[in-house]
């Protein structure tokens, strides 16, 4: 990734990891448990997004799924002038993330609820210019999650695997039915990493249609 971050926003994001891997020893937030892999695992790799643009300016931004805050709170933390909306279906995991948010007084609040729930609701759907989901389900699942929370014109921002372009083939006709279309595809690597990462946008081009999100749990064991 070539971006160069301001020293002082380097700190607090290894701050920010600090404090991830404190509180992971008394509850599970994450599998990694070395700093620096955490650093690279985590951090960097939630900061892909940058280079898109697409996080530029007072941006509303969601991230679905947001687990330890990875990319919603290194996000918010590089870029404070975002509007960030972090959600969970965790209780602990949200208040983790309210604690954390409190402690290094980001510009960012959290929503606990399941995103096929919180799509469906007035006061969320076609609301955000951006939404962000990291190891969320298959490519179907996370779009049938995330298309519908953003306005038409908006983006979604999707953290992949080396298949991403497979996948991308498999689930065509479900992201253009929920009213999206393919942005682009960028294949990244992590230096402690075996394999590519690929960032995937996703426009949303066209409103989604009203029965979308389907009702909890249904993206996940019915794929479109």
């Amino acid at each position: 990734m070539n971006i160069d971050l301001p020293e002082e926003t380097e700190t607090r994001l290894r701050a920010l990891v600090a404090e991830v891997l404190r509180v992971n020893q008394q509850f599970n937030l994450t599998s990694v448990r070395d700093p620096e892999a955490a650093w690279e695992r985590h951090v960097l790799d939630s900061l892909e997004a940058l280079p898109t643009g697409l996080l530029e300016g007072v941006r509303r931004v969601i991230d679905v799924g947001s687990g330890p805050g990875f990319p919603g709170l290194a996000l918010a933390m590089a870029r404070p002038q975002l509007k960030m909306v972090l959600l969970d279906a965790t209780a602990k995991k949200c208040r983790f993330l309210e604690n954390t948010i409190a402690m290094f007084e980001l510009n960012a609040r959290v929503v606990n609820g399941r995103a096929e729930t919180i799509g469906r609701n007035r006061m969320y759907r076609a609301a955000y210019d951006v939404a962000t989901a990291r190891a969320v389900g298959s490519m179907s699942e996370v779009s049938e999650l995330c298309l519908p929370l953003v306005r038409v014109g908006g983006n979604v921002i999707l953290w992949r695997g080396e298949r991403a372009r497979d996948e991308l083939k498999s689930s065509k006709k479900a992201i253009e039915l929920l009213g999206g279309v393919l942005s682009s595809v960028k294949q990244y690597s992590l230096s402690a990493h075996q394999g590519n990462f690929h960032l995937v946008v996703i426009q949303k081009q066209s409103e989604t249609p009203p029965r979308f999100p389907r009702r909890d749990g249904l993206p996940k064991s019915e794929p479109l």
